[in-house]
């Protein structure tokens, strides 16, 4: 999960820390092209590292760290423009938001204000279908071990 997070959140803290309050609609355009690549790639090197099995999915586990995460990763960012953890609330707004962050909802309306959304929602789209044919990968190889022809 971890894995996910940083690798999607990384790159939108990243372009927030070199705008700051100058964060306009070019920028908006790069978190939404960089932040999926940034996890496509994320994903072949955890396949790629040997770490993980061919039963264990991955894609649900980094989904699950851009989602859960997001909050937070992106109050980080938005201290960069003035906002997030630079406001007088700001320890507070980090209890919240970590306990908001649970509901997949509030990282969706974040990624709205964040300028993430397009992004948010492009890995998540891509990423169910990687899913999708990474399970039925699996279970055709599960089929053609076990002899068994029909589905």
């Amino acid at each position: 999960m971890l894995v996910g997070a940083a690798a999607f959140w990384l790159p939108d803290i990243f372009v927030h820390t070199l705008r700051g309050s100058n964060f306009n609609g070019r920028d908006v355009g790069i978190v939404t092209v960089v932040c999926p690549l940034m996890m496509l790639i994320a994903f072949f090197v955890v396949k790629l590292s040997g770490q993980v099995t061919a039963q264990m999915p991955v894609v649900p586990a980094l989904l699950a760290g851009v989602w859960l995460f997001g909050g937070l990763l992106m109050l980080v960012a938005a201290s960069f423009s003035g906002g997030g953890l630079m406001t007088p609330g700001g320890a507070r707004w980090v209890t919240i938001t970590i306990l908001l962050s649970a509901l997949p909802m509030y990282t969706f309306i974040m990624a709205t204000y964040d300028g993430a959304l397009g992004a948010l929602l492009l890995v998540t789209a891509v990423g169910v279908l990687l899913w999708i044919v990474e399970r039925s990968s699996v279970l055709l190889r599960f089929a053609r071990k076990d002899g068994i022809q029909n589905f």
